[in-house]
């Protein structure tokens, strides 16, 4: 593997939280550190003889690639011609790795000047294998794809004009926006017992639009390999039920006043729930809520051995019009998604929320 330590460290503390970083190591060795810093310099100070340590980072990594924000698309497969190709076509894939992806996986290549020779929009499978997810084995198929992404940060002080520097030196901030070559890695995961296909896109903090596009790049590496996945689900439906399900918080909400007014409503500073939110809780109660049209929720789970709990969290942003079109709710967001297994219940949670189809009048 070419990456290094420090690489593969820094990797797993920006994709996990510390405290759950923390307490996955030191089940290999416990660090009794309790600043992020510290704990990097402890951990760097003996992998490198550690065989345990290092098995237990790459296991991580590869964890974390498949984690943290993911925008998704979940598919219901019922020809069984295409189930049977799908199923075919992820147990017989061939990886044909590219070295630069395969030096470095399961982390991000360390030298952001070599993804300057991978094309974009071009996924570059690099795993195909199975995975239990709770109770439930998948099909996995993880590759990368490669974008620019623009950033914005502080101007150096080596990017300003004399009087720039003076102006910075009394506390005027000078902020620059330059774009940087990003890898990114999605996951594919099939079910043939339930027909369940689930499209996973790394979102890392790119916008929704971006997200979808790289839905689209999934959805055509597979269309180029025989498989029809057809229309993804529509979870619009859920968007109602999940609001006002008694589990868990709510972190956004969008809806539609009895004006035609559309209303976004973000958690407000110190605030559990916008349940609990005195305007929103008057507005309500009013009648002034004509119907919902997006809507984020958490749930925050209890892990032993962590100092912190751990938090997943659903967004379904769907729009104004969809509630008088016919245009679907096809893709949502999983975030701060540290497990597989939380990752999954997000999905389900969905899932479990929609409409059941009514049973035609005979």
């Amino acid at each position: 593997m070419s990456t290094s330590y420090q690489h593969r460290i820094d990797t797993l503390l920006e994709r996990f939280s510390f405290n759950f970083a923390k307490s996955q190591i030191s089940e290999v060795l416990t660090f009794k550190s309790r600043s992020k810093e510290v704990f990097k310099q402890e951990v760097l100070s003996i992998v490198s003889g550690n065989l345990k340590l290092q098995e237990k980072i790459n296991t991580l990594g590869l964890l974390a690639i498949q984690l943290d924000t993911r925008q998704v698309e979940v598919y219901f497969i019922r020809d069984e011609v295409t189930k049977q190709s799908l199923t075919s076509f992820l147990n017989t894939y061939q990886i044909s790795p590219v070295e630069i992806i395969s030096d470095a996986f399961p982390f991000p290549v360390e030298d952001v000047g070599q993804l300057s020779s991978l094309k974009r929009g071009v996924l570059y499978p690099a795993l195909s294998d199975e995975v239990v997810i709770g109770n439930e084995r998948f099909r996995r198929l993880v590759a990368c794809t490669v974008i620019d992404k623009e950033i914005e940060e502080l101007a150096p002080a080596d990017h300003l004009s004399n009087e720039g520097r003076k102006l910075q030196s009394e506390d005027t901030v000078y902020m620059m926006k330059r774009t940087v070559r990003t890898q990114l890695f999605h996951v594919i995961y099939w079910q043939p017992e339930t027909s369940k296909l689930i499209l996973s896109v790394d979102k890392n903090s790119l916008s929704v639009a971006t997200s979808q596009d790289q839905l689209f790049v999934l959805r055509t590496f597979l269309m180029r390999n025989g498989i029809d996945c057809g229309q993804a689900t529509n979870v619009f439906g859920a968007i109602e039920p999940l609001y006002n399900a008694t589990d868990g918080f709510i972190t956004k909400l969008g809806h539609v006043t009895t004006n035609g007014n559309p209303v976004r409503i973000p958690l407000k500073s110190k605030e559990k729930c916008l349940k609990k939110d005195h305007y929103h809780k008057a507005g309500e109660n009013g009648g002034f809520v004509h119907a919902k049209f997006m809507v984020a929720k958490k749930w925050t789970f209890e892990v032993d051995g962590i100092n912190s709990n751990l938090d997943v969290e659903v967004g379904l942003m769907g729009q104004p019009k969809m509630l008088d079109t016919a245009q679907p709710l096809s893709d949502f967001s999983v975030n701060d998604a540290k497990r597989l297994e939380d990752f999954r219940f997000a999905i389900d949670k969905v899932l479990s929320h929609l409409p059941q189809p009514q049973p035609k009048a005979s």
